[in-house]
């Protein structure tokens, strides 16, 4: 079993969505939900303390807004409020520098199944206001402290906005890890930081003399701010520069940071802190800890059937949309993306007015929910301090395991998820091929197909057309790079499209012609898609080579047909059946040995595809290229709607195995030792070769140390001087404190001494006779692999990215922050077309900005700088992008 893997260095609502619309039709009924396993019993005082405000806006069983209300009215006369603010008709006003901002506050019903709920959340509602909504089945206790810290919160975004500064912090009052703290073991307090202080402040004073109920909600709400952690199971993994607190040390620096930074809330965090070390409190904090516990597994083992709901609901929604008139409405707000960025987005943004049509007010277009959110047991970069998502109800590390690890894709996934859930997030299930911006000229010829109110045309891979008032690109970074070809290497190949059958075959001297999908010479229009992925265009009737073509297509097919037998390097096309010996010159099958003539598909009973793969459970083969079936004895095609469903599942299996993987689709949990080909796997790691840097950071304890071997280089041999080279070649932005996890990272010793290393890399990738891939490398080579892995990027000009979807015609100008300098999106200039996440800072994208690329180029990557180290020059992070589009929605004008 051989792989070769290539790389390259790498404020919400409560009631109907979580985001804009706040009466919508799509969100989560009371529908029920497979019942969960998990029941957490801990007695009425353990479980209200550990539920807190995180988790307990449900813990009465009977909803009441009426007592909800009179709650709220009564903690707002009686206060704690935010400095400077005041109540009016029951709303809060806090002083903005020009006029007071508004802050309503208001019960709710809380959506979907789950069993608990966060018992208040804020939203802006846009420059001017937010509106605070709490729990109506939240106990009157915490909706106190919820409105205490939700008011503060708010009131510190806004102060902050005011003196235009927006600090770029995610909250480190968080049990678990913490990758924040200075050399002076302090860290900066994000606005629910803050938040959360004055409530624990508010139970703080009143002890030593409370009730039981009190300081049990005191020792819950420390444990939950990360003030009470204990000494994680194992060792945090460390590595110079980056050395994240856990345990006792993580929790001393939070609470120096709260009595440096707020000191007016010391004395009652000291006598919480005072209550947690008594003898007498120990038990009480050992059930809090358990029942907190139980209540992330029954959240994790509920999420995912709450996430198939809405997929489900997405589904409804689309063929409901389908089946109506040709032309839809104008569509208000149209979201393109449907991960955690288009999530934020949608959570964060203002609430948009919907026109009375039966079309939601804001819609994402999306065919599916983002790469980052379907990795499985895979960890992320960074742990969950630093993948905060704003609006979400919950945060990854409420469906963590391990908060002192890094954020497994599943948590972060049910995170994302779950929030999408909740908010009623609809999703039209499509993907975006095309957008148009209104034509700026008045005449009647242009503007004849446009509706009134549209500014913008979408069009989609099922070929409907959309129209929107406003629109926002959140779709990633784009499609998986491919390789391509190398330029001295294409004499005597023929690379075809799988999609369209077209080919472009290069003569002995590399000049190419255009080949229709029958083989015969072809001069009219090439498809768009055929001509992108073969690198040609055609003037006046003769192809242009614009590019090398590529090596895949997007589906990970390979491009070149001809089918190698690795074990004579003869090979043939199946679709021309022209065989060849391994010089490549045509041949006549006839005259080869009737073992290889089979192998190569010629065969007594006529020539059958050497690219069927059969499934050892059943009667049947399946081809990899198209997914047609056949009998795996006669070669004799089957209907696939004739199959059992639990067949075809096995045979789509076997297709996605032997295409090749981008990146995301192939990760470390692939290679587990369940598996039974983990024991006699070969990887071999390819990287492109770098030059040789004069320093290089040193490696931690068991783990490649690229500092040491620049250090052997200068005194080596010509042949370890070279080993040394390629081997640092796999050293940049991927050498980091996930990469090198002991056992597990990528250049831990363990993982990295077995594995087979070059920067030779592939410029032939072709499907064998045995069911695997073969390769050749520039010095022709030949290799054979089970399964090859390209993670070598991404690319947002290609077919679906940002950059292609917009075209060069839309010039994109800075969305910049509160202190006119921060770079948080992108925008056309009208300014309701916007680019946010991770797209916004790819090169294609800001290309689009014209002469202003450079310096912004150059100002993101310093935004980038200044991140936390797990999250350090990773401008395309999560940690990175969540809270700029949260702050860009703040003032979003449509």
């Amino acid at each position: 079993m051989r792989t070769l893997s290539l790389w390259g260095g790498i404020g919400a609502v409560l009631v109907g969505p979580l985001g804009p619309a706040a009466q919508s039709a799509h969100a989560l009924t009371t529908t029920e939900v497979q019942a969960a396993a998990v029941v957490c019993a801990a007695p009425g005082p353990i479980a209200h303390a550990s539920a807190g405000l995180d988790f307990g806006g449900k813990e009465l069983s009977t909803a009441s807004a009426g007592r909800t209300a009179a709650v709220i009215r009564a903690a707002l006369t009686a206060g704690p409020l935010p400095a400077g603010a005041r109540v009016v008709g029951g709303q809060v006003l806090i002083p903005d520098g020009r006029r007071s901002f508004t802050i309503s506050v208001e019960p709710t019903r809380m959506p979907g199944t789950l069993p608990y709920a966060p018992v208040a959340t804020a939203h802006f509602l846009g420059q001017d206001a937010a509106v605070v909504r709490v729990s109506d089945r939240a106990t009157a206790d915490l909706i106190r402290q919820a409105l205490t810290a939700r008011l503060t919160e708010v009131a510190v975004i806004v102060t902050d906005r005011a003196a235009k500064r927006r600090p770029d912090v995610t909250s480190g009052l968080t049990e678990g890890v913490l990758t924040t703290a200075d050399g002076a073991g302090r860290i900066p307090l994000s606005p629910r930081d803050v938040g959360r202080v004055a409530a624990l402040r508010a139970l703080g004073d009143q002890l030593p003399t409370a009730s039981a109920q009190v300081k049990n909600t005191a020792l819950g709400a420390a444990i939950s701010m990360g003030l009470l952690d204990e000494e994680p199971a194992r060792p945090v993994h460390r590595m110079e520069g980056n050395a994240p607190l856990a345990g006792t040390a993580a929790a001393a620096a939070r609470a120096a940071s709260v009595r440096t930074l707020l000191p007016d809330s010391a004395a009652g965090l000291d006598k919480v802190l005072d209550l947690a070390r008594k003898a007498d409190s120990q038990a009480t904090l050992k059930d809090i800890r358990a029942e907190r516990d139980c209540e992330r597994r029954a959240l994790r083992e509920q999420a995912d059937g709450v996430i198939a709901q809405r997929t489900a609901a997405d589904a409804e929604l689309t063929k409901t949309l389908n089946a109506r008139a040709a032309q839809l409405p104008v569509i208000p707000h149209v979201i393109v993306g449907g991960g955690w960025a288009a999530t934020v987005d949608y959570l964060t943004l203002p609430p948009v007015a919907g026109t009375g049509a039966d079309v939601p007010p804001v819609l994402a277009l999306s065919a599916g929910y983002g790469v980052v959110n379907n990795l499985g047991d895979f960890r992320l970069t960074q742990p969950a301090m630093d993948n905060e998502l704003p609006g979400a109800p919950f945060q990854p590390g409420d469906f963590a395991e391990d908060r002192n690890d890094f954020v497994m894709s599943t948590a972060f996934g049910r995170a994302v998820g779950v929030a999408r859930a909740l908010a009623g997030m609809p999703t039209y299930q499509a993907t975006v091929t095309g957008i148009e911006s209104r034509p700026d000229a008045p005449g009647a010829s242009a503007l004849a197909d446009w509706p009134e109110d549209a500014r913008y045309r979408l069009t989609t891979s099922d070929e409907r057309t959309l129209y929107a008032h406003s629109l926002d690109l959140a779709t990633g970074l784009g499609p998986s790079r491919i390789p391509q070809a190398a330029g001295d290497q294409l004499a005597g190949r023929t690379f075809v499209d799988p999609a369209t059958g077209y080919q472009a075959e290069f003569d002995p001297d590399a000049k190419v012609r255009i080949l229709d999908p029958q083989g015969e010479p072809f001069t009219g229009r090439l498809p768009a898609s055929a001509g992108w992925l073969l690198g040609v265009q055609m003037v006046d009737g003769e192809p242009k080579k614009l590019y090398e073509p590529f090596l895949l297509d997007p589906q990970r097919r390979p491009t070149e047909r001809r089918v190698i037998d690795p074990e004579s390097r003869y090979s043939v096309d199946p679709g021309t059946r022209a065989a060849y010996d391994p010089d490549g010159a045509r041949i006549d099958p006839a005259n080869l040995d009737p073992a290889l003539r089979a192998r190569l598909g010629f065969r007594p009973g006529g020539y059958r595809d050497p690219r069927l793969v059969p499934d050892q459970e059943s009667p049947y083969s399946v081809h990899p290229m198209t997914g047609a079936v056949a009998l795996t004895d006669t070669g004799e095609p089957v209907d696939r709607t004739t199959l059992p469903a639990r067949t075809l599942l096995r045979l789509d299996g076997l297709v996605r195995a032997h295409r090749v993987q981008y990146g995301g689709q192939n990760t470390s949990a692939d290679y587990g030792p369940d598996d039974d080909r983990y024991v006699t796997r070969q990887v071999t790691w390819g990287a492109r070769p770098a030059k040789l840097g004069s320093d290089y950071a040193p490696g931690p304890e068991g783990a490649l140390d690229p500092k040491g071997l620049r250090a052997e280089w200068d005194s080596a041999t010509a042949s370890r001087k070279a080993e040394i080279q390629r081997d640092l070649s796999f050293v940049g932005g991927g050498f980091n404190r996930r990469n090198t996890l002991p056992a597990i990272g990528a250049f831990s010793l363990p993982v990295w001494q077995p594995t087979l290393r070059t920067t030779d890399l592939p410029v032939t990738v072709r499907y064998t006779t045995t069911g695997r891939f073969g390769t050749t490398d520039l010095q022709g080579r030949p290799s054979t692999f089970s399964r090859i892995v390209y993670t070598i990027g991404q690319e947002a000009d290609y077919p679906g990215g940002a950059a292609a979807l917009l075209g060069s015609g839309t010039p994109l100008i800075a969305v910049l922050g509160p202190d006119g300098e921060e770079i948080n999106g992108l925008s056309d200039k009208r300014r309701t077309l916007r680019v946010l996440g991770a797209v916004h800072v790819t090169t294609a994208v800001l290309r689009l900005t014209g002469a202003a690329q450079p310096a912004l180029t150059d100002k993101i990557k310093k935004q980038a700088d200044v991140l936390p180290p797990d999250a350090r020059t990773i401008h395309p992070s999560i940690r990175y992008h969540a809270g700029r589009i949260a702050e860009t929605n703040r003032t979003f004008q449509r």
